[in-house]
């Protein structure tokens, strides 16, 4: 989009006193909550097309910022974010805006400024945009930088689900220690202290060296067994097809620990579910019969909350099944109809809070559905799809219990 002519006059006041970091905080925060139609009016935009939003919101910042620095602004002052301990590099990168970023770093913005906090703690972790990432990594983001529990921008978008993010590593591997990155994934999943962040994403991108590139394989069964026990499982189709040392694949080893379970767990009867939906070697007859095994398996004696479901998996899941046959998709109909039951039998006996699943796309406030909701959405589209009843797969009322169970007393006997 071509750059428009924008104006400031109505904070013009405000953006003198950049020197005061209180005063600017609360400018750039106030605008950033501003409403589309409000911040393009304050600016002089009269008309715009919707799918300029966020390049004209991109446009207005990175003047913005260049008016505050050239009025005494430090751009590194740690004011935004969760507990304002993040710089406003950070969440402009947060945020995907580009040229923000860049003209934020062109002005000397500190690249590689790190919270040490839990969670996203440099710019780099922020980022989501490849694009942004590269710019970050040539102006000195340090990749191996790590937040409070140890994980590296690598691990940290693995183990968060962002795919893109994580991707830019695996092709990038000439010009970034690839090795050190895997290497520090497998320490903080074996260390268990790194779980997935909320809303629980319980696949994950578990990265698998391919034959003939020169990193060294971190897939092994102590690995998995790790990801088991925090209850979640490798996502991509490369990791479940991976043959340990035993030549058992990742998949069937899944398959095993399933069925060697003592007790149930919702996050693992989702996760293994989600697996079965990529479809090929993932749904055989002996992954259904294992899925139905084990949800016949008992509640654990001390039922811990499992972190909330994410609502991707669920769309996911819905989109691929979609796409199967019918006789595939009547064999789905009937575990989703087993499942279905079971988890209203979970959740009359440990409440609808357990069983939360989250939207990451709506605001946290705003209440998210439950496992049941979910499951009973796929299985009513589905039956759609093949003209079957949403009861199909349930147990049949005979015909003499469909009645009242008393008899209707005619009218003209005495009662």
């Amino acid at each position: 989009m071509a750059a428009v002519a924008l104006h400031f006059e109505s904070i013009q006041s405000r953006i003198a006193r950049a020197r005061d970091l209180s005063e600017t905080r609360d400018l750039l925060t106030e605008l950033l909550g501003m409403s589309d139609f409000r911040l393009f009016s304050l600016c002089g935009i009269a008309r715009y097309s919707p799918r300029d939003v966020h390049s004209l919101r991109d446009q207005i910042f990175a003047r913005l910022v260049a008016e505050l620095m050239r009025h005494g602004w430090n751009c590194d002052s740690a004011s935004f974010g969760p507990g304002r301990r993040d710089t406003f590099l950070m969440e402009m990168a947060r945020r995907g805006l580009s040229m923000t970023v860049a003209r934020l770093l062109e002005m000397g913005a500190d690249a590689d400024y790190n919270t040490q906090g839990y969670g996203d703690s440099t710019a780099l972790m922020a980022a989501r945009d490849p694009e942004i990432m590269k710019k970050l990594l040539q102006y000195g983001a340090n990749p191996m930088g790590v937040n409070a529990h140890r994980q590296t921008d690598f691990t940290y978008k693995l183990l968060k689900g962002h795919v893109m993010g994580a991707r830019f590593y695996l092709y990038n591997t000439v010009k970034i220690p690839f090795q050190s990155l895997l290497d520090n994934f497998r320490e903080c999943l074996l260390s268990r202290e790194s779980v997935p962040y909320t809303p629980m994403y319980p696949l994950c991108l578990l990265p698998v060296v391919p034959s003939g590139v020169p990193y060294r394989n971190i897939v092994d069964r102590r690995l998995i067994d790790a990801m088991f026990e925090g209850q979640f499982f490798p996502s991509t189709s490369d990791a479940l097809r991976f043959r340990l040392d035993e030549g058992l694949s990742v998949w069937g080893y899944l398959r095993f620990r399933m069925g060697d379970s003592l007790t149930v767990s919702p996050s693992h009867f989702v996760a293994y579910m989600a697996c079965m939906a990529k479809g090929g070697a993932f749904c055989a007859p002996a992954d259904f019969t294992a899925l139905e095994a084990y949800l016949e398996k008992p509640l654990p004696r001390e039922f811990e909350l499992p972190t909330a479901l994410s609502k991707s998996v669920f769309v996911h899941m819905l989109f691929s099944l979609s796409n199967l046959p019918p006789p595939q998709l009547l064999r789905w109909l009937l575990l989703l109809g087993r499942a279905i039951r079971r988890v209203a039998l979970w959740m009359d006996i440990l409440g609808e809070e357990s069983f939360q699943v989250v939207n990451a796309a709506l605001p946290s406030e705003r209440r998210g559905s439950h496992l049941l909701q979910e499951l009973s959405v796929i299985q009513s589209l589905l039956s759609m799809r093949v003209n079957v009843p949403d009861s199909f797969g349930e147990f049949r009322i005979p015909e003499e219990l469909s009645g009242p169970i008393l008899p209707e007393v005619p009218p003209d006997v005495p009662v």
